[in-house]
């Protein structure tokens, strides 16, 4: 396999996904400005918790997507069409059967946890219900959708992601300029509206897989062989996924319960930075990992490694560009943004950036692995240790109730988790932890401290106070990034390869 042709198509994908990130998160930062300030702080609040809560039960959605990806890519790589069709096929249905069962867990139990308990002020329970039901909607169709996202992904097609992405920024700019004319619940009808922006984007994937690609052929088709192998590949993801949702939604209940609404308006906001900064990172990785579950499957394991390891590396310094200037001026970012921005708002910005700096590291890894298909002893032990922060926050709570502990406590455990997914990863591939941490996690470790002193020097040197002023901090900002990850982060080849394009676009 031609190494050139995988980083022009890992190229291509990439920027066709950055476009769309651009859009959604330029809109994303405007929109969430108008409808914190159309919804209110408590309604903010309520409906990242119970939101959040429903989309809870879509733990195991990843699974499902990354175990047909997975399959799809193995028969696409083959050129054997008629397989993809059939994993095409018994995926739909299985997904179809699935989502039913999702829709009555979903309403059983969320609707037990909304009266017994949620912490929300009794006027508006029936606001929260609602936003409750339409999130169990939406996530029926999400479910129902994912097989057709795979097929995308598989065939690598990830230019139609920039234009639903145009799609997606519009839609959500309406939205937020009804609710501030609207004269009725405003919690109600965004939660319509946004429920309703979902069904119709998975409705257009669907109908363009369908006229597209010859293996989306809607059919009721079942395999036992291959739902077999599809179910312990969805299983032991699975597994990976709901200690994820657990860790994540479940630190928002906590925080609920100990704190209410209004700390998790303040975690809501973070998580959009998160997403936001998040972007950049995903859509590299969603662009590498096609790449990487070929390389495997054509045997060409040299090559597999190395672009797994060359994504942990370069995946992190994306991450770390964007996240240094929302670190170092945070609440002016907030007040600029915001207005007036919920409490705690900007340090759970830093100890969440600080999260997804180091989880960062993990995905590529966990795309080998899943490339392998050999997830039973990694998802196991390191679910198991990253399962641990939900219990500590919990006691931690109680002796120390500081609503920004579970965060402090979700970035140590995450640490853990990366040198345990490392050694664990080590017994299935020709993978050197020594290698790792010099290729990888050295350079890492000078860019950070680098970059870290000369953005500490420059937040001394020059306050900004101002929107124009945080425009040239952030430009200033983002050189240093660049200058350092080029000087430390980057090997003879890369840099010659930097070089030689910045020459070929100058002249």
């Amino acid at each position: 396999m031609d190494v050139s042709v995988n980083n022009k198509s890992i190229a291509k994908n990439t920027l066709f996904l950055y476009i769309r990130m651009f859009l959604i998160m330029g809109v994303t930062f405007y929109t969430s400005r108008v409808i914190l300030s159309a919804l209110g702080e408590i309604d903010f609040g309520i409906y990242s918790v119970v939101g959040g809560m429903a989309l809870m039960f879509a733990f195991f959605s990843s699974s499902l997507s990354n175990a047909t990806q997975r399959f799809l890519n193995i028969a696409l790589g083959k050129e054997e069409i008629e397989e993809a069709s059939r994993v095409f096929a018994l995926s739909q249905t299985s997904f179809f059967l699935l989502s039913l069962l999702v829709l009555l867990l979903a309403e059983v139990i969320g609707l037990w946890f909304i009266y017994n308990k949620l912490v929300v002020p009794a006027e508006r329970l029936d606001a929260a219900l609602w936003v409750f039901h339409a999130t169990v909607i939406s996530l029926f169709f999400t479910i129902n959708g994912i097989v057709f996202n795979s097929v995308l992904v598989a065939r690598e097609n990830f230019k139609i992601y920039a234009y639903i992405g145009v799609f997606e920024a519009l839609a959500k700019l309406v939205i937020a300029l009804l609710l501030g004319i609207a004269d009725t619940d405003r919690l109600k009808l965004y939660a319509s509206l946004y429920v309703g922006m979902t069904i119709l984007v998975q409705i257009f994937y669907a109908i363009y897989c369908i006229c597209k690609y010859d293996e989306c052929r809607i059919r009721m088709y079942w395999d036992q062989k291959m739902f077999v192998q599809l179910s312990r590949f969805i299983g032991w993801n699975t597994f990976g996924t709901a200690v994820w949702a657990l860790n994540g939604q479940g630190i928002s209940m906590l925080m609920n319960t100990f704190f209410g609404v209004s700390v998790n308006a303040a975690r809501g906001i973070s998580s959009q930075v998160e997403q936001a900064i998040n972007n950049f990172n995903t859509g590299f990785i969603t662009a590498t990992k096609p790449q990487i579950v070929k390389l495997f499957a054509s045997g060409h394991y040299y090559s597999f490694v190395k672009l797994t390891f060359d994504s942990s590396r370069f995946s992190f310094f994306l991450m770390l560009v964007l996240s240094l200037p929302v670190m170092f001026q945070r609440e002016l970012m907030l007040s600029i943004w915001l207005i007036e921005p919920p409490t705690l708002a900007g340090r759970f910005i830093v100890w969440t950036l600080i999260f997804s700096l180091i989880n960062s590291l993990t995905n590529p890894l966990w795309n080998a692995i899943q490339a392998i298909g050999e997830l039973r002893r990694y998802i196991i032990v390191g679910g198991v240790v990253y399962s641990l922060a939900f219990p500590i926050s919990y006691v931690g709570l109680l002796w120390y109730p500081n609503p920004v502990l579970p965060l402090i406590i979700l970035v140590v455990i995450r640490f853990i988790y990366v040198v345990v997914s490392l050694v664990i990863l080590k017994r299935y591939i020709q993978l050197s932890v020594w290698e790792y941490m010099m290729s990888v996690i050295r350079p890492i470790l000078y860019v950070v401290l680098s970059a870290g002193i000369g953005h500490y020097l420059l937040r001394m040197l020059y306050s900004p106070d101002e929107i124009v002023s945080l425009i040239l901090f952030s430009c200033i900002s983002l050189f240093i990034s660049l200058a350092c990850t080029y000087v430390f982060g980057t090997n003879i080849d890369e840099r010659l390869w930097i070089k030689a394009k910045i020459k070929s676009i100058i002249w």
